[in-house]
C-alpha cells in the first residue's frame, strides 16, 4: 500500500525477501512495472558494518583516488562526497562489492542469467548539506545500451522522508532520451546534444513520484533508466552513506557516448554492440 507522503510524493512500496532470503516473483513483477523496488532487510548486520567499514576506508584515502569529488556549498557544514571503482584500491570495498547479496540481488529482479560488475560507489551526505542531487536516470552517463541493468542502492544509515531518494515510478519504459546533468553544479554534462531531463517534481504532468524512507540494511534497486533524484541531508546530526553497485545483464552491451560519461570509464578494447565483459567490469556470475 501507498502512503502519502511529503510534498504530495508518494512512499514507494517496500517488500521483504522471500522464505528462501531471495526477492519474489511479486518483486520482480514490482521492479518491471515500477522501474524501481525497494526491499527491507536485504543486507544483515554485518554487511551494514562492513559496508561502514569500506565507507571509512573510502573517505580515509580519498586523496589517493582520481574518480573521488567532494562539494560544499558556502556556509555549510555538511558536505556531498562520492567515489566509484572502489573494488579495485579498497579490500574493504571488494569484500562487500562481491560478497554480499547486492549481485545476488541485482540477477534475480532482471531475470539475468550472467552478471557482469559495472562500478561500485560511495555516497555520503554529511547533515547540513543542501546539495540535492538532480533529476537524471543513469543511462545518459553511461556507454552502455540494453534493458538489464541496475542499481542496488544499500543504505548504512537511516534514511527518512526528508533525505530519500524520490523515483518518477514507469519512467524507465520512455522512450525520450535526456542528457545527463553534473551533480554539483546542476549544469549539462560536456558534449551533450540531448535537452535537459524534465524537473519533475515542478511537473504537473500525469506522472506518480514515490519516495523510498530506509533503515539501515534496505535498499532500493533501480533500472538504469528510471528518472530519480534526492534532496540534500537537513538532518543536524545524521549522515547518509550509501553504497551503490551497478550491474550489467545478459543484454547488455557496449555503446560508446560522443560524450562526456561519468564515470568516464569505457571498459578495455570493448567494440559497439558486442559483451561489456572485461578486465574493468567483470563477470560475477
Amino acid at each position: 500500500m501507498k502512503v502519502a507522503a511529503a510534498n504530495s510524493v508518494e512512499e514507494l512500496e517496500s517488500f521483504e525477501l522471500d522464505a528462501t532470503g531471495k526477492p519474489g516473483e511479486d518483486v520482480v513483477r514490482a521492479y518491471e512495472r515500477d522501474g524501481v523496488v525497494c526491499l527491507r532487510g536485504a543486507f544483515s548486520d554485518d554487511w551494514i558494518e562492513q559496508g561502514r567499514r569500506a565507507i571509512a576506508a573510502v573517505i580515509r584515502t580519498r586523496s589517493y583516488s582520481d574518480q573521488h569529488a567532494k562539494h560544499q556549498k558556502k556556509g555549510e557544514s555538511g558536505n556531498f562526497f562520492f567515489d566509484t571503482f572502489l573494488w579495485k584500491r579498497l579490500p574493504s570495498f571488494r569484500k562487500f562489492t562481491f560478497e554480499s547479496p547486492a549481485s545476488a540481488l541485482a540477477q534475480t529482479v532482471m531475470r539475468s542469467r550472467s552478471l557482469l560488475l559495472y562500478f561500485d560507489m560511495a555516497i555520503v551526505k554529511e547533515p547540513g548539506t543542501s546539495a540535492r542531487t538532480p533529476w537524471h536516470y543513469d543511462e545518459a552517463y553511461w556507454p552502455v545500451s540494453g534493458t538489464q541493468v541496475c542499481n542496488v542502492w544499500m543504505a548504512l544509515d537511516y534514511v527518512p522522508v526528508e533525505t530519500a531518494l524520490r523515483f518518477v515510478l514507469g519512467s524507465h519504459k520512455l522512450h525520450d532520451d535526456y542528457r545527463g546533468i553534473d551533480f554539483f553544479t546542476s549544469k549539462s554534462m560536456r558534449g551533450h546534444a540531448r535537452p535537459d531531463p524534465p524537473r519533475w517534481d515542478l511537473d504537473p504532468g500525469d506522472h506518480t513520484i514515490a519516495c523510498a524512507p530506509m533503515n539501515p540494511g534496505d535498499c532500493a534497486i533501480l533500472n538504469f533508466r528510471t528518472h530519480h533524484s534526492a534532496p540534500g541531508n537537513p538532518q543536524r546530526r545524521n549522515r547518509r552513506r550509501v553504497i551503490c553497485t551497478h550491474w550489467f545483464g545478459d543484454d547488455a552491451r557496449f555503446n560508446d557516448k560522443s560524450w562526456e560519461c561519468n564515470p568516464n570509464e569505457r571498459g578495455d578494447g570493448l567494440v559497439n554492440g558486442q559483451s561489456l565483459e572485461c578486465a574493468t567490469f567483470p563477470r560475477v556470475r
